[in-house]
């Protein structure tokens, strides 16, 4: 049925709700939603003033309790894991190391009236400001129940939606708990090394003469024995890592003792094979684990033991947890202890492991190496030891001061030796760039001292926080600065950072514009001599820059809202060009049912790493439009436009389309969730878009894709999904184009593509 006159109670403008109640009764309809958070019944309508049977008899059929949306959000742990995983395609995607803690959360919440502030502003959505606000409110009364919740003095709606899906109102004790999740995927598609790697072959087998790199190599000292064992080592990469299609899983598990002990598991399969295990002890003033664990300090600047590669990242997750994704380049192998009483919490951290690294010609180690396809010459060549510990302190009025000093060990030293892995000449930032890029400052000695400082405060609807961090032995400091008014319905973000060459700390992950090797020769594999070092440009490092951010969300009115507004003008340090970028999101409730957003992104881009300043363009529109087709079901469609432009001549202006559509629905009879969509586009040029398969390369000319999924709630305690789907993309050859204009082949042809995935969850 294609109703677009329900109105749903809990979250139905007072416009809206005016067209179902008579005179002044809406008013008092919205009143008793926002002073007891909502109506769990229809018959709770009773309880608002002046609501009498009859008139209850006349208003029911035109309203629904939630929206689809809605729905799903107040859905137990299959909605809050689908959150949660969903969160990491945002461009403020959260870290993973905060990923690692929601998702035990998501079967295991918290007791709000026994959390300390951190654990509350640890919790995805809830501001600094929120915890405050139930710190506080929690000394006059406790809190028993969402109505309670909601009547807290200060929580914005914002805060107070997040926090209640996860967190509980009364502590009860259970001698065992036990959260497990599971995910299998399976593809027709072997991984293919790409044709980057067949092509360095090629041109090092290349006996005529006429090779180019090897004509270059030759002309920068390099002998026929040199280029040969070259030639052997690419091979030995490429059969290492070529293999069949083969099945993929991860399996999760966290298991709860008597409230205090703790044990957990996680198990990858897929073209490579790691383990990880943990056992932890909770006790009333500490935590300690064993194992492999991960730990973040501060705002992410200090110390962040994340795989994460989001550039934005708003929610933090401050302490200690065991380490339960995916991802071995940075996790921590030892010791951790944290410690809490009073709002004082000293921690320790020590880690031993050897860790994978990408390494030069004389096959010693460059650095840290991060990929699914892992080459037998890059495995553990780095011997790492950690040590470090510090002090934080928050109150609960969030006034907070902490630091830590932390020292890095390594028994071989990273070689420095950056231009081996370039092809001679043909390189503009290793050997025949007009500058040395300081991306590629990193000390080269076996052992490396940082430390910093992180502060906070709550000064009414605002909320500072930051961090201060060195290298010791440089001693130049970097910042990092975040401001932030919460409002009930509008947030404004100021963030300043300055992020200085000599920083090179490889467990940094503040927020950023670009990763460390980011716009370098890393990023372009015909210019390495192995293609696979390209994988360093996907390091979390951030690169040295200086810039401001400003950001708005706001609801201007009941049915126009700005879902995000933001300017990021930042300098580049590595080559000092000013960069901007600019994003404008407008969505109208035309009316509840309907739903339309645009949203506009300029960016602006100026390089000189070809000796004079290049500057680039990119310029993207969306429409989206969301219909809500009945109580069940919403339709989505979904139209982008990109172009591209540049003044180098070489380079012609590009531009891509896209149009999605999607469908979701519940299935009543089965009990099961239903989605399916499907995508085409087209494009000869370059693309910002992030897709949440990943799996959508505009370096191809155009393409579609397909997708269908099933998934179940299975009570409140476990969760069924299902997903299939079928992608196809072509390269007609005119795709990417070098920077001296000439084209470069990254596969000519048809691909398809066929994926399924399962996953499967329960807690208990």
């Amino acid at each position: 049925m294609f109703i677009l006159s329900y109105v749903a109670l809990n979250s139905a403008s007072l416009e809206e709700l005016r067209k179902v109640f008579p005179g002044t009764l809406a008013d008092s309809v919205y009143k008793y939603r926002q002073r007891f958070g909502g109506y769990r019944s229809f018959y709770q309508l009773l309880e608002v003033p002046g609501i009498t049977p009859e008139i209850f008899k006349k208003v029911k059929d035109s309203l629904i309790l939630y929206a689809p949306e809605d729905r799903e959000e107040s859905r137990s742990l299959g909605a809050a894991l689908s959150q949660i995983i969903s969160l990491r395609a945002s461009e403020e995607a959260p870290s993973d190391i905060s990923r690692a803690y929601w998702l035990f959360l998501g079967g295991n919440p918290v007791d709000v009236n026994r959390a300390n502030l951190l654990e509350l502003a640890n919790l995805p959505g809830v501001s600094l400001k929120d915890a405050v606000k139930v710190v506080q409110w929690r000394k006059y009364t406790r809190i028993k129940s969402r109505r309670d919740l909601r009547w807290t003095p200060g929580l914005t709606l914002y805060g107070y939606r997040n926090l209640r899906r996860y967190i509980t109102y009364r502590h009860t004790y259970k001698p065992f708990r036990a959260f497990i999740f599971a995910h299998g995927y399976v593809s027709n598609y072997a991984y293919d090394p790409s044709s980057f790697f067949a092509s360095s072959i090629n041109e090092l087998e290349d006996t005529s003469g006429l090779g180019r790199n090897v004509q270059l190599m030759k002309e920068a000292g390099w002998s026929d024995e040199a280029i040969s064992r070259l030639l052997k080592r690419l091979r030995g990469e490429a059969s290492d890592i070529s293999s069949l299609p083969r099945p993929r899983s991860t399996l999760r598990g966290m298991f709860k003792l008597w409230d205090r002990l703790d044990v957990g598991f996680y198990h990858y399969e897929g073209y490579r094979t790691y383990r990880k295990v943990y056992a932890g002890l909770t006790l009333p003033h500490v935590r300690v684990l064993a194992g492999d664990y991960r730990f973040s300090f501060g705002n992410g600047l200090i110390f962040t033991s994340s795989e994460n590669l989001s550039d934005r990242v708003y929610w933090n997750t401050v302490g200690l947890m065991p380490d339960i994704l995916y991802g071995d380049a940075f996790k921590l192998r030892g010791v951790g202890v944290w410690g809490s009483y009073r709002g004082f919490s000293p921690f320790f951290i020590f880690s031993r492991d050897k860790k994978d690294a990408v390494v030069d010609t004389a096959e010693r180690p460059l650095f840290y190496y991060s990929s699914e396809f892992l080459p037998s010459l890059f495995r553990d060549r780095i011997d790492e030891r950690i040590l470090g510990g510090g002090l934080n302190y928050i109150s609960d009025n969030g006034l907070g001061l902490g630091f830590m000093a932390f020292q890095i060990d390594y028994a071989q030293p990273f070689s420095g030796d950056w231009g081996s892995v370039a092809v001679p000449f043909y390189s503009s930032t290793f050997n025949g760039g007009y500058r040395y890029d300081p991306s590629f400052h990193i000390d080269t000695g076996k052992t490396h001292r940082f430390a910093g400082i992180t502060y906070s405060a709550v000064f009414g609807d605002f909320v500072l926080r930051g961090d201060v961090a060195t290298n010791l032995r440089h001693k130049k400091p970097s910042f990092l600065t975040i401001l932030r008014y919460v409002g009930e319905t509008r947030s404004l973000d100021f963030v300043y950072r300055s992020y200085d060459p000599t920083y090179w700390n490889p467990y940094a992950r503040p927020f950023k514009e670009d990763n460390r090797f980011e716009r370098t020769d890393f990023r372009y594999s015909y210019r390495l001599l192995d293609p696979l070092a390209t994988n360093l440009a996907d390091l979390p490092l951030p690169k040295p820059e200086r810039g401001f951010f400003f950001q708005i969300r706001d609801r201007l009115f009941q049915d126009i809202i700005l879902p995000r507004v933001y300017l990021d003008v930042w300098e580049d340090l590595t080559d000092g060009m000013w960069n901007r970028r600019l994003h404008a999101e407008l969505e109208w409730r035309v009316v509840w049912a309907l739903r339309l957003r645009v949203w506009r992104r300029w960016l602006e881009r100026t390089d000189m790493r070809y000796g004079k300043p290049f500057k680039s363009r990119s310029v993207e529109t969306a429409l989206r439009t969301f219909v809500i087709t009945d109580a069940q079901s919403v339709l989505g469609i979904e139209a982008k436009l990109s172009q591209y432009s540049s003044d180098n001549t070489n380079i012609p202006p590009g531009n891509g389309t896209l149009l999605n559509v999607f469908y979701s629905t519940d299935l009543i009879r089965w009990e099961m969730r239903f989605q399916v969509g499907a995508s085409v586009w087209t494009s000869n040029g370059y693309s910002l878009w992030v897709f949440e398969d990943d799996g959508i390369d505009f370096l191809y000319n155009r393409g579609s894709k397909f997708y269908i999924s099933l998934s179940r709630s299975v009570g409140r305690n476990a969760f069924l999904r299902l997903k299939v789907k079928y992608k196809r993309q072509y390269n007609d050859g005119q795709s990417l184009i070098s920077s001296t204009g000439e084209p470069i082949n990254v596969g000519l042809g048809k691909y398809e593509y066929f994926i399924t995935y399962g996953d499967f969850a329960i807690t208990f």
